[in-house]
């Protein structure tokens, strides 16, 4: 049995004993949800113009949409995106010369 099985609320206490983050740390916090709230807001708001345009020239799109599994160039354009964001986030988050 190891420390942490032999007293279930040992790992809880240990996480919360110290803040996660700094005082000075939560305005870059902040800026990382705006910026995840932008990107998602555009993009949502892309996609329900994309389907809307298509349905109305009558391509039926949200179910292909919804079963299509990218491939070859453009699965590796969405992971270089995906990490594009990523590493954006990780900088607002923590930035190497913090203001």
């Amino acid at each position: 049995m190891t420390r942490d099985s032999a007293d279930p609320g040992a790992a809880s206490r240990a996480a919360t004993s110290s803040p996660a983050l700094h005082p000075g740390q939560l305005d870059h916090l902040g800026k990382a949800v705006l910026l995840l709230a932008r990107e998602l807001w555009v993009t949502r708001d892309r996609l329900a113009i994309l389907e809307a345009v298509l349905e109305a020239r009558g391509i039926p799109v949200a179910e292909a949409i919804r079963d299509f599994q990218p491939e070859g160039a453009l699965a590796e354009r969405l992971a270089a995106e995906r990490d594009a964001l990523a590493r954006a986030l990780v900088a607002t988050l923590a930035p190497e010369n913090p203001a």
